[in-house]
């Protein structure tokens, strides 16, 4: 017998048309449309006038973004929806739009749309000589800037999810911008931290960890992880890069943390990890095309490794739903 299941033709078009709600978001960023409405509803004349825009074009951006769910529309005024206010909008403690306009515009988008070519060519999105793209300035502070907004998010949300009281001494490694060590000292104010990372994003994380006051508590070191030494502490963390690592650069990673620990210190492993089967969260798999050299790794591959480096009393725990996961552990 054939298969009587009915296929859905939408469900590859929304994906296939996917890209065009992401250019909607960030024309929208750019034009400044959504502080404009966050001050109060408006109608399409009234944000033109504004923003100095045709208003024909410009409707037709608002109803875009209206279908999105991302505006709303009553009595022919537009306002902010709830998500939009909270994440998209400059004066919000939570607004992460500039990672939109500059890490996934700039950094991310030209790689994505010539995917089918860089496979061909065995070659990572963006560089396939990290070292190389961050020897550039220019290009580390579009990536480290567009990086931190979204990362401080991430950054709050591991706080709340792993125990930093007990740890004095943390060592970020390859801690970009600094916003997980920034948001683990707010949570304990007796914690102290060093990043480690290259030399021009440090000078990025240096302007930020001034701005946020903690310059007295998280200092930096320059280095490459994969090559060069680092701090010994308490409590090592790992946010958003060692996925992309081969596995045996991954071992050697977690055996050189184990070493730099004491006895009752930690390890934490937060990441775009998969799921055991590798079939998601879709979010994790998009972001594992990024990787420079490694493969699709689990929470549990993680778990394996830090056990074969010594590690003991590993914990596997979602951090940002559907997207990233936290893998914790301490030496014996």
């Amino acid at each position: 017998m054939g298969d009587k299941r009915q296929a859905n033709p939408n469900i590859i078009h929304h994906i296939a048309t996917g890209y065009m709600g992401t250019c909607v978001v960030l024309a929208a960023l750019e034009l400044n449309v959504f502080d404009t409405i966050d001050r109060k509803p408006l109608t399409t004349k009234e944000i033109a006038e504004i923003l100095g825009l045709n208003p024909r074009p410009l409707e037709r951006l608002l109803v875009a973004l209206t279908s999105l769910g991302l505006l709303e529309r009553v009595e022919g005024k537009y306002s902010c929806s709830l998500e939009t206010e909270r994440y998209l909008v400059k004066s919000s403690p939570s607004y992460f739009g500039d990672y939109y306009r500059f890490q996934v515009r700039h950094c991310l988008m030209p790689d994505f749309i010539r995917l089918d070519g860089l496979i061909r060519e065995n070659r990572a999105i963006m560089s396939d000589d990290w070292s190389e793209f961050m020897d550039d300035y220019e290009k580390a502070e579009v990536f480290i800037l567009g990086q931190h907004s979204a990362s401080m998010g991430g950054g709050r949300m591991l706080a709340s999810k792993f125990d930093f009281s007990p740890y004095r001494n943390m060592v970020d490694l390859a801690g970009g911008s600094g916003a997980c060590s920034i948001a683990a000292c707010r949570s304990n104010s007796d914690l102290k931290s060093v990043i480690v990372d290259f030399p021009n994003v440090l000078k990025v994380a240096e302007e930020i960890i001034s701005k946020e006051g903690l310059s007295n508590r998280i200092t930096t070191q320059p280095g490459d992880i994969t090559k060069d030494d680092w701090p010994a502490g308490d409590l090592m963390l790992i946010s958003l890069i060692i996925s992309g690592f081969t596995r045996d650069n991954q071992l050697k990673i977690f055996s050189k943390c184990f070493d730099k620990l004491p006895s009752s210190g930690a390890i934490i492993v937060h990441d775009f990890l998969m799921n055991h089967d590798y079939t998601g969260p879709v979010l994790s798999a998009l972001y594992n095309l990024t990787s420079v050299e490694g493969v699709p790794t689990s929470g549990e591959d993680m778990a394996t490794l830090l056990q074969k480096a010594g590690f003991v009393d590993t914990v596997i725990e979602p951090v940002i739903p559907e997207y990233t996961a936290m893998v914790a552990a301490k030496k014996p």
